[in-house]
């Protein structure tokens, strides 16, 4: 049925298509005139505003070409500028000592990196953090290159340390001495309610391989002494002559 439909409508819809053309031929006939007629009325016209088309299309590309040029040269200094970022974390073997990190994660060398700690942090009784001697300054950071070092104990005085996050302000020069400064708070609050599951595996070989060197001296200073049994030939052929004795039991039974 629908086989029949498609073919009787088919005529039609060639029919309909053939109007179509030839109208559409004859308004575009007579828009072609038209517009030609339009054209040779109006040239000084329309070469003005043709010319003011262009005029402004080369404004806007010479603006382009300066942005583009611009984000190029931004691009390639921020390729050779460091950047220098100050951080803490825990440490593996133990989730409540925290370690601080000092890091160049720029593309070019750091010089003359000055550290300003506000308020100053006492990370043990009586031992502030601006009194270290990497917090008084670093001569050089290469790309990439880290200091890392250990900066507390959450066991001791963690409500008095989760409630004073302190700031570290670092400035620092590149290659050509321009200066950068950068502002990292320090806040040990995002530790609160953490905790560690096991041990790290690589905790768990050093703790092993110092247990067996431990082992290992004890044997040879001669504090421990391995026990040993001692067997005879002798020994030997009596165990076997059991042996085959248990064996022909059990096939006679």
């Amino acid at each position: 049925m629908c086989r029949l439909i498609k073919k009787s409508l088919l005529p039609l819809v060639l029919i309909i298509f053939l109007i179509s053309f030839i109208v559409l031929s004859f308004n575009y006939s007579t828009f072609l005139n038209k517009s030609t007629t339009f054209l040779n009325k109006n040239n000084g016209v329309l070469m003005i505003i043709f010319t003011g088309v262009v005029a402004f299309a080369t404004v806007v590309y010479a603006l382009l070409t300066w942005k583009l040029v611009n984000e190029t040269k931004e691009m390639r200094k921020a390729q050779t500028e460091p950047n220098i970022s100050v951080t803490i974390e825990p440490r593996e073997e133990w989730i409540n000592f925290i370690d601080m990190k000092i890091i160049n994660i720029g593309s070019g060398p750091a010089y003359d990196i000055k550290f300003k700690v506000e308020p100053d942090f006492e990370y043990f009784k009586d031992k502030f953090l601006s009194k270290i001697k990497i917090m008084q300054g670093i001569k050089y950071l290469a790309p990439n290159q880290k200091i890392q070092f250990f900066l507390t104990s959450l066991t001791e005085n963690f409500e008095e340390k989760i409630k004073k996050p302190f700031k570290i302000n670092v400035a620092y020069k590149n290659k050509v001495g321009d200066i950068f400064r950068e502002t990292f708070i320090i806040d040990f609050s995002q530790f609160e309610g953490m905790s560690q599951l096991g041990e790290p595996p690589l905790y768990k070989i050093a703790k092993s391989l110092d247990s067996l060197q431990k082992d290992v001296g004890h044997l040879s200073s001669g504090f421990h002494r391995l026990k040993t049994i001692v067997y005879t030939k002798k020994d030997i052929d009596q165990e076997h002559k059991n042996l085959m004795k248990k064996i022909n039991k059990k096939t006679k039974k």
